[in-house]
């Protein structure tokens, strides 16, 4: 018996200190629910208080509410509605940043130092139309896919150390409104309908610069001539298959002689049977890629025609922009609600403090 002693007292040991462990566990989840359930109860009387507060003074807060409607309307009635409008541009010889600063001198004359003058001078308009202008917005237009394709032809140019390093997140990240070609312009105003009154002076205010002027005119010289040169080509051309045309008719009107006849032979063509009289299907596929060429000089006049091209122009009026909180009848009663419940608030902070005291 005095053996068996010893090997039980362990045992009983172990369970004493796993039950004590178990009790703490217990416990430490019992403070937490009561922990969470004390937030959830603060809460709940909170609310209930704030309810029971409103409920008690109902028509109080009833009449700030009605009166901050009926005040709200009343100035949104008799008050100027802001309208705005887009304009879409593509932008030619790195002209952005000009653009992009224009812009923001725009924006300085009508929303913060309300110049009305001075936008008068610039717009061509009257003062009294420009005193109605509010400000001048401009943003890339942003396109995932024309994103993907500048990130093609960029990453094409990397070596391949570059190429394992420049990820196609790092590039749009890397990439600032100025490497975009198309714009969005925005113009606020009070009056609807000065879009149209304001369009082609703003145009040419955006893009005024002497370089950009100067490197237009030179774009446009060097395409006029090379267009020119092509035409002359194209007129060579027409020259030398009708001159080939008359001399196959000359030839087929002879009678044949073996032996004899007009030989005709074009560039470094050997002088064999089959290239006695000349095809003139080489003439015409050279005049062709003439023209082809005419029609690609065509189409970059047509683009580059000027720094700034105007995609999409303003609206014959205006839309309006404001947004809820720009709306008196939707802000005043929530003001007059909140001073309403800070009046009172105050004055039940002054009463518990005078019975403390």
């Amino acid at each position: 018996m005095s053996k068996d002693l010893p090997q039980q007292q362990p045992n009983q040991s172990e369970e004493v200190d796993l039950g004590q462990l178990f009790k703490l566990i217990g416990n430490a989840f019992d403070r937490f629910f009561k922990f969470i359930g004390s937030i959830f109860t603060s809460i709940y009387k909170v609310i209930l208080a704030l309810l029971v507060h409103i409920y008690k003074r109902l028509p109080w807060y009833a009449g700030a509410v009605v009166l901050g409607v009926v005040v709200g309307f009343i100035i949104d009635v008799n008050s100027k509605k802001m309208y705005g409008a887009n304009m879409f541009i593509e932008t030619n010889f790195n002209s952005t940043r000009q653009v992009y600063e224009n812009i923001k001198q725009f924006h300085q004359l009508s929303y913060l130092d309300k110049d009305s003058l001075e936008l008068a001078d610039k717009l061509n308009i009257s003062p009294g139309l420009a005193s109605n202008l509010k400000g001048f917005y401009v943003e890339p237009d942003l396109d995932e896919n024309n994103i993907a394709e500048m990130y093609s032809r960029f990453y094409e140019r990397l070596d391949s150390i570059s190429r394992s390093e420049m990820t196609y997140d790092r590039y749009r990240e890397s990439l600032k409104p100025y490497n975009y070609k198309i714009h969005k312009i925005g113009v606020a105003s009070t009056d609807k309908h000065i879009y149209k009154k304001i369009e082609k002076a703003f145009v040419n205010q955006i893009s005024d610069n002497e370089y950009l002027n100067d490197l237009l005119k030179t774009n446009r010289d060097i395409l006029e001539k090379k267009d020119q040169t092509l035409l002359q080509q194209v007129q060579k051309t027409d020259s030398l298959a009708n001159e080939y045309l008359r001399i196959r008719i000359n030839e087929s009107q002879k009678d044949v002689v073996p032996g004899s006849g007009t030989n005709l032979y074009l560039g470094d063509a050997e002088s064999s049977a089959g290239n006695l009289i000349v095809d003139e299907s080489r003439i015409v596929q050279l005049r062709l890629n003439y023209e082809s060429q005419r029609r690609k000089i065509d189409s970059v006049l047509a683009v580059q025609k000027n720094v700034v091209n105007v995609l999409a122009t303003f609206p014959e009026s205006g839309y309006d922009i404001r947004e809820w909180y720009d709306k008196k009848k939707f802000v005043l009663p929530l003001v007059l609600f909140g001073i309403t419940f800070s009046i009172f608030l105050f004055l039940g902070l002054g009463k518990f403090l005078k019975e403390q005291s």
